[in-house]
Parts: C-alpha cells; structure tokens; sequence
C-alpha cells in the first residue's frame, strides 16, 4: 500500500513540474516614453530668459563729449575765462608738473581745476573736462539731449539702447560705457555713472 501511495505521489510531482510554464530568458522592458524632441528657438529662450546678443564696440552709440554744453552755453573743452564765467572760479587747482599722469587732454604739463566734485584739466588757458559731476542747478546738454541728476537708467536706456544692452550683458546696473567718437580708431570713451538709479556722473575716460 505504502509502495502505490509513493508512487501516486511522484507521479502527480512529475505533472506538475512539466505543465508549470518556462520563465522567458530576458528581462522586463518598460514601455517606450514618447520621443524627445529638440527645443525650438522659443523653448530655448524660456530656458534662458536672461541670455542676450552680444554688442560689438562699432554698434555702441556715441556721445561726443567735447560737443556737450553745461548749462546749454558753456563747452566742455574751452578756455578758463569762458568756463569761469559760466561755473564761477575754480574751488582749488592744483599742479601735476613732474608727476606721471596717466590718460591726459594735453601733451604739456597741466594742472587739474576742481570746481563742485569736477574735475577740468588747465594748461595754460585751455580746459578739457576730465569728469563732470551733476549738481542740482547744472545740466549738460548735447545737441537737443539733456542730461542732469534727475536722469534715470530708463532716460539713458532710450537714447543709447545698445550701449546699456551691452552694460546688462556684462551685469552692469551702475555704468554704461559710449564711444566718443565716429572714428573707430578712437580707443577713449565717455562714462556715464549712477548712483541710486539716477546719472551722477559723466568721465572723459582716455586710457595710458
């Protein structure tokens, strides 16, 4: 009896085994996700809102400072009578004879006249405007553009778009940099500096 129940049971094993189905060799693949397009002009843009063009020197507008006016009537490059009858005598003026200046008006030595946070250079009788800093009674003027300490980023950003373009691809909020002349062999600039938001300050800036 033991010997048929032992063999009933190896019998019924055996039928088992053949009739469980073989696991596949190969492993589970997910189900393929949709296609990954490339983004367009507008998606990369999105990506990268702050990205910008780049403004070559030739493309920078120009602010011919030797043509500006202050107070409409008085050059920025003149003769002292003229500046001082406009702007009053100097505050102080004082000698740069022997000492190496670097980025200057004139090939002569020549002292510097300071006149309310300006700074002129005098040789002789001859001014050139180093850096002009706006009070509240002074403007400059050039051509049918006034500028004066109440001028904001904005004002600037409608008269010279390209050059403050280029100041805010370089993360400048506080300077924007204008050529000086038609000529692009000329390498000085004119800089226009603010403080708060407002134009404090205008450079003649001639490199060494």
């Amino acid at each position: 009896m033991n010997r048929v129940f032992l063999f009933l049971t190896v019998t019924i094993l055996s039928a088992c085994h053949q009739n469980k189905p073989e696991e596949p060799d190969t492993m589970p693949v997910a189900a393929p996700s949709e296609t990954i397009q490339p983004l367009t002009a507008a998606d990369d843009s999105m990506q990268e809102p702050h990205r910008s063009r780049n403004i070559s020197w030739e493309q920078v507008e120009v602010f011919e400072f030797s043509k500006a006016l202050i107070n409409n009537k008085v050059p920025l490059f003149t003769n002292r009578q003229r500046l001082e009858s406009g702007i009053g005598a100097a505050d102080s003026i004082v000698s740069t004879q022997n000492e190496d200046i670097c980025g200057s008006q004139f090939d002569e030595d020549f002292s510097y006249f300071y006149k309310e946070g300006s700074t002129f250079e005098l040789c002789r009788d001859s001014i050139a405007c180093e850096e002009f800093v706006f009070t509240t009674n002074q403007i400059l003027t050039l051509g049918k553009v006034s500028f004066s300490r109440n001028t904001t980023w904005e004002d600037v950003k409608k008269m010279f778009p390209n050059a403050v373009l280029q100041a805010e691809n370089e993360g400048k909020s506080d300077m924007v940099t204008l050529r000086d002349s038609y000529s692009k062999d000329s390498d000085s600039s004119v800089q226009l500096y603010f403080e708060n938001g407002k134009l404090a300050r205008v450079v003649n800036f001639i490199p060494c």
